[in-house]
């Protein structure tokens, strides 16, 4: 029972009775969070995330009631983290929450975690978008319509749009919007992906860094995402950077959103997160084909 409770106390991972280990992937991952070391109904606040291991600069949504500890749900053990996005509000100030939690440095990483829309969830009011969970960034963290000079960083975050449509949005040099591009994701047959309401749904991204010659910024850059377990999008031939800047967040940046109340939803709406996984090792992610 003591090398059971260290385990818990040490790693936030519940372990099943008669185990005193958990697997390598667990341990290993740069980052990684089932939430079962809170008590249920307690808030997840910028404090509790970082004595989970996870530590930001700074927070919005996290101080302010918005996150807290859930046992109604789970994917795995008996907790999950509930995130609320109030009726009528929208951005990170009123909805949801953001943080840029601090990794080590590296030009390849992968994000993984299991999300649960709530059944009446609302995707907007007239105009239909969103930020999902764990992305990731680099540098200054380029968007909220900045333009991407190769000096400012980068971002690539998950979002919903009208219908709930699943999509990857992300911030490059080479953007054809001025709030940055996305790519919807779609299943091998073509159709889109639309996220589903009341049940657990696992989404997955890599990022992988452009090199840079000389100053230049070499279209080697490349995102892929995964839904499901199964390859949802590839986009290739990116230049995030044109200086040293590699990926250094890992940013849970959830709202709704857009910058007018025409995103914001029409009742009370809420996300589940579990499982959430940061790792620059791709057998780490066991969703997905070749991990674990």
């Amino acid at each position: 029972m003591k090398k059971r409770l260290f385990a818990i106390l040490t790693t936030g991972i519940l372990l099943t009775a008669g185990q005193v280990t958990t697997s390598a992937a667990q341990l290993t991952a740069v980052k990684w969070n089932g939430f079962e070391r809170p008590a249920a109904g307690a808030a997840y606040t910028s404090g509790e995330w970082s004595t989970d291991g996870w530590s930001a600069p700074w927070s919005e949504g996290f101080n302010s009631g918005r996150a807290v500890i859930d046992s109604s749900t789970a994917h795995s053990g008996t907790k999950s983290l509930k995130v609320s996005y109030p009726k009528g509000k929208i951005g990170p100030a009123d909805s949801g929450a953001q943080a840029p939690f601090t990794v080590p440095k590296a030009r390849e990483y992968y994000v993984s975690q299991w999300v649960r829309f709530s059944p009446t969830f609302s995707w907007g009011t007239t105009q239909y978008a969103g930020k999902i969970g764990v992305g990731l960034r680099g540098g200054a963290g380029c968007s909220g319509g900045t333009e991407c000079t190769g000096y400012n960083g980068f971002t690539s975050r998950f979002i919903w749009r009208s219908s709930g449509q699943a999509a990857i949005y992300y911030y490059h040099m080479d953007q054809t919007g001025t709030y940055g591009d996305y790519a919807n994701l779609k299943k091998p047959n073509g159709e889109s992906i639309l996220f589903p309401r009341g049940s657990w749904t696992h989404i997955a991204q890599k990022i992988r860094v452009n090199t840079v010659t000389n100053g230049n910024a070499n279209a080697d850059g490349e995102i892929e995402v995964w839904y499901n377990g199964v390859s949802a999008a590839k986009i290739t031939g990116l230049r995030f950077v044109r200086n040293a800047d590699q990926v250094d967040s890992a940013m849970f940046s959830s709202f709704a959103g857009g910058a007018t109340t025409e995103f914001a939803p029409t009742v009370d709406s809420w996300i589940w997160y579990d499982t959430l996984k940061v790792t620059t090792n791709r057998s780490e992610i066991c969703e997905i084909s070749g991990g674990c």
